[in-house]
């Protein structure tokens, strides 16, 4: 599994500001090649989409600032070339490409695993399933949203006019 460099907070538990700037860096920490898959990672894939959509950096710039070879850049950009265009599209969407972002994949992502989930016989696996299944529902907006209460404990003082207290020991 790929390393990625992250900076550790100084003794006043603030980042300094030239770390801050270097917080995640798409390269291994190690300097040495990133292993495959290293591009499929979930905030790496995201940076290098956002990149292609911005169109700033050649590929060759691109390959050496995440750590691979050009050609792995090119097969990249092929392999993910509608959400490039997607997060072109809505640059200034910071959730554009990120598939979680979007409702009908969230409800995909549900599905498959309440498929996993049936296939089973465990009792577990039926709680899970329920619990999936009202994650759905109220994604749908077939249920209506878990809601916070709030309890209030407050002393109320009752008092009653004309009735003299020390007469009621």
């Amino acid at each position: 599994m790929a390393d990625v460099k992250i900076s550790q907070p100084d003794d006043t538990g603030a980042f300094g500001a030239s770390e801050s700037s270097k917080a995640l860096t798409p390269k291994r920490s190690d300097g040495q090649v990133a292993r495959k898959n290293h591009l499929e990672r979930g905030w790496v894939k995201h940076r290098l989409i956002r990149d292609f959509a911005l169109g700033e950096k050649s590929g060759r710039e691109l390959a050496v600032e995440y750590g691979v070879s050009e050609t792995s850049i090119s097969a990249f950009k092929k392999r993910n070339a509608m959400e490039i265009e997607e997060v072109r599209n809505h640059l200034a969407d910071e959730y554009a490409g990120v598939w979680v972002a979007t409702k009908l994949n969230r409800i995909r992502e549900y599905q498959a695993a309440a498929e996993k989930m049936a296939a089973g016989n465990a009792p577990r696996n039926q709680e899970v399933l329920v619990s999936i299944l009202k994650a759905v529902a109220e994604e749908l907006g077939q249920l209506p949203a878990r809601q916070q209460v709030n309890v209030s404990t407050e002393n109320v003082t009752y008092q009653i006019v004309g009735i003299d207290v020390g007469d009621l020991q």
